[in-house]
């Protein structure tokens, strides 16, 4: 296909009076690898640059110093092509718009007064999405994992197996297992060593997480330790709240929040969330044990629990089983069923995103 495009001289000399010796363009030729553009004067430096759209890619050809006599717009037309657009960006540059779902196969280049720009003509330069992007990637999602108790704080304990190093383990699976994902993750210990749990939710609402997950080891009092096992996750719920009077949130006995923060952490939406959230990965756990082992219980419930209260955003407490039963202390003790647990949290927050997209 062949196509010429001619400019009057006339509409030349006149904005050469207009505009003092601008560099004009006077011909484009059109043809099917390349656009050819000749100017007045020689073409001193051209910026290309390319920008991923919906289903296509913008090719950018910025001309410093070019000109259109009279600042009109171009459109050629091209098999190969969605659209082209010549037209001034700015007094002191013509820029080149091609918009194409194929890729280049060789770069521009300047002949002096000539600019020759190659027709896009090979593979995709870039897979284009078809649908709308979610607003975060996996990326970029936060997620602070809490290793429950540490140091002095040694949680349940039964039998030499202490809450606070099972925590750790679990804790630090789950940590390489949600970045070999793509998630940005945070923990609020990483060794044996003592966090209040004000320092914990204050961690968290720093780092701007988008979910806080505490990992936690059960116990249960002796006259109920052969019947009580499983697992238990447990989302934020005020109802009952021992925690909140008079629009104020209470900690150890004093206020430590201001009205202000009180709606941020008490609001509906992250009460909803923070329950969706548990609902995803107490499901996601049941499945991920039950490859394992043929029989756990497990349950969700609602709590005011300070690291559930404590932060800005959805948060959950994961209990991984019971020390005081049998059954779930050999597994705890287990490198296999700690990774039965984490892989099903991870598929649970998986599973959580995607709802929000």
């Amino acid at each position: 296909m062949n196509h010429l495009i001619s400019l009057l001289y006339m509409f030349v000399l006149l904005s050469v009076q207009a505009w003092g010796g601008a560099n004009l363009l006077v011909e484009s030729h059109l043809n099917e690898s390349e656009l050819k553009l000749e100017f007045n004067h020689p073409i001193k430096r051209v910026k290309h640059f390319i920008i991923p759209a919906n289903g296509y890619t913008k090719y950018v050809y910025d001309i410093q110093g070019g000109r259109l006599p009279y600042g009109k717009t171009l459109h050629l037309k091209h098999s190969d092509v969605k659209a082209f657009r010549i037209g001034q960006y700015n007094q002191s540059t013509l820029r080149v718009v091609i918009e194409s779902r194929q890729g280049l196969e060789r770069n521009h280049y300047i002949r002096g007064k000539t600019l020759i720009i190659p027709i896009p003509q090979g593979k995709y330069l870039y897979r284009h999405q078809k649908k709308k992007l979610p607003r975060r990637l996996n990326h970029a999602y936060r997620i602070v994992i809490d290793a429950g108790h540490g140091g002095r704080d040694n949680g349940a304990s039964c039998c030499s197996l202490t809450e606070k190093r099972v925590t750790l383990l679990v804790a630090k699976k789950l940590q390489r297992k949600l970045q070999a994902k793509g998630y940005r993750t945070y923990m609020t210990r990483t060794q044996d060593h003592y966090v209040s749990l004000l320092r914990r939710t204050e961690y968290a609402n720093k780092k701007g997480a988008d979910i806080f997950v505490s990992i936690h080891v059960n116990a249960a009092p002796k006259r109920k330790q052969k019947r009580l096992n499983g697992i238990e996750v447990y989302y934020l719920s005020l109802k009952g709240s021992n925690a909140i009077k008079s629009n104020k949130i209470l900690y150890k006995g004093r206020y430590i929040y201001t009205k202000k923060l009180y709606y941020l952490l008490t609001s509906k939406k992250k009460c909803a969330r923070s329950k969706s959230l548990g609902k995803a990965v107490e499901s996601k756990m049941i499945s991920s044990i039950r490859r394992g082992y043929k029989e756990v219980k497990s349950e969700i419930k609602g709590s005011d629990f300070w690291v559930l209260l404590g932060t800005k955003m959805p948060a959950i407490l994961v209990e991984t089983g019971y020390l005081t039963h049998k059954r779930d202390r050999k597994r705890l003790s287990s490198d296999y069923y700690q990774n039965l647990v984490v892989n099903g949290i991870v598929n649970g927050i998986d599973s959580y995103f995607k709802q929000k997209r």
